[in-house]
């Protein structure tokens, strides 16, 4: 078998910050912590530098959501483990969670595991319908609202302002949790559609997480928000250790961001993803696939894929694996009512040549399985 290309998603094994780079802080942060325990150095710390870094976060990256608090996050072990830290502190098996109809699979995953009941508002491209969600809220009685109204996943979409707010008074109006996935919400392609976020009110909050090829091999997340027994840090409620993050990466990226902050980054990230977005959508249409198309992302790190009137997303994956290339098949994005003839592909980390032989290796493995169209 051919090398595989992976675009699936994932963490890359490289960042803009290197792994060789990362590898030396956070063994520099592992010395500091044990000559702190060793009690070598006098001076009074934060050991592990969770506090530090909250502090940073909430008057940096986060600063528009909690009005500098830093004791409005709680760090969590990525974005997934502050969705399951969510789901395991305020809901128990049996609540029923309102989301939209294509959303998360992580997440899906993540509301089954847990024993949630799961029921799909309908909405567009502009975000949840706010009649729908009315409706639903009344219906279902939800515990909780998860949505990511900016950079959905997978069609990288951003909810119009309207719609946000109107969620928003929605949930507030009906006394729901609302929790905003906005884990790429700072991977908006175009700046001038980066709109500051507002300050998060109480009954909502937001997980974010370090995206996939800023720092290589990081995984730090977050809560942020104004609901105190969803983030304080003296509930008593442990953090599961698969929740929570490293305690010297921690310690190593509030070093580290002491000496470059993260927003330049940010702004590389996101240019290297938007160059590799138009390249891959240029390249996906020079193959001339019939009735092939595509959603085109305002930001973030995929592309959604609409193939051909009886293609399956699930088919197709097993006969791209043998040549070399696996994505993520579409159906399972979707909270009800699948369409099988969808992927997902990440295009965020795949180089020239890996988008040329990866194309081709999509591009023949429908070939093989409807026949329709020759090799290109």
């Amino acid at each position: 078998m051919s090398s595989i290309i992976n675009w699936m998603g994932g963490w890359p094994k490289e960042g803009l910050v290197s792994s060789a780079d990362w590898e030396e802080r956070v063994e520099a942060a592992a010395a500091f912590a044990a000559t702190e325990q060793l009690g070598i150095l006098e001076r009074k710390s934060d050991l592990y530098g969770e506090e530090k870094l909250r502090e940073q976060l909430a008057k940096g990256l986060l600063k528009g959501k909690t009005g500098g608090n830093g004791n409005q996050i709680r760090m969590t072990r990525g974005a997934d483990g502050a969705l399951a830290w969510i789901l395991e502190n305020k809901l128990i098996p049996g609540d029923t969670i309102l989301t939209e109809k294509l959303t998360s699979r992580s997440a899906l995953i993540a509301f089954r595991k847990a024993g949630l009941k799961v029921e799909a508002v309908e909405g567009d491209r502009r975000g949840m319908d706010p009649e729908a969600l009315t409706t639903a809220l009344f219906r279902y009685r939800p515990k909780m609202v998860y949505v990511s109204p900016t950079l959905t996943d997978p069609e990288g979409a951003c909810w119009s302002p309207e719609n946000k707010t109107a969620v928003q008074s929605r949930c507030k109006e009906a006394g729901v949790l609302l929790v905003t996935d906005d884990r790429h919400e700072m991977l908006i392609y175009d700046q001038a559609e980066l709109r500051p976020p507002r300050r998060l009110e109480p009954g909502a909050l937001s997980i974010g997480q370090i995206p996939p090829g800023l720092i290589a091999g990081l995984r730090i997340g977050w809560i942020a928000g104004a609901t105190e027994s969803a983030y304080s840090h003296s509930n008593g409620t442990p953090v599961r250790e698969e929740y929570s993050a490293n305690t010297i990466e921690q310690l190593a990226l509030a070093q580290l961001i002491e000496e470059q902050p993260l927003e330049p980054l940010y702004d590389m990230l996101r240019v290297q993803c938007a160059e590799r977005m138009r390249r891959m959508t240029e390249q996906l249409a020079r193959k001339g696939i019939e009735d092939l198309s595509w959603v085109q992302p305002k930001g973030g790190l995929h592309l959604w894929v609409v193939l051909p009137s009886g293609l399956d997303g699930e088919s197709l994956l097993r006969g791209a694996w043998l040549k070399g290339l696996i994505f993520q098949p579409g159906a399972p994005f979707y909270a009800k009512d699948p369409r099988i003839n969808t992927l997902r592909i990440t295009h965020a980390f795949a180089d020239e040549r890996q988008m040329k032989q990866g194309l081709s290796r999509l591009a023949e493995s429908m070939e093989e399985f409807t026949g329709r169209w020759s090799r290109s």
